[in-house]
């Protein structure tokens, strides 16, 4: 079932899956820096509360996010 957001003029369901690749597709996401990332993304939805990230992973060169976005 979709998931509708319902803001005061708007109903939207709006996401988006980003995928970030490193430079040269180098090999620097291990697990540390994934909970770097992972704290610094809980940062953004504490300053942008209609940001939500509903699913985020890793492999060695590359980032996933499933984010919905009004």
């Amino acid at each position: 079932m979709v998931e509708l957001t319902e803001l005061s003029h708007c109903v939207y369901h709006c996401d988006y899956h980003v995928v970030i690749v490193t430079k040269y597709r180098k090999s620097i996401f291990n697990e540390g820096i994934f909970a770097y990332v992972k704290l610094k993304l809980a940062e953004v939805t504490e300053h942008y509360p209609l940001i939500r990230i509903k699913q985020v992973n890793h492999d060695k060169d590359h980032l996933h996010f499933l984010i919905s976005i009004p």
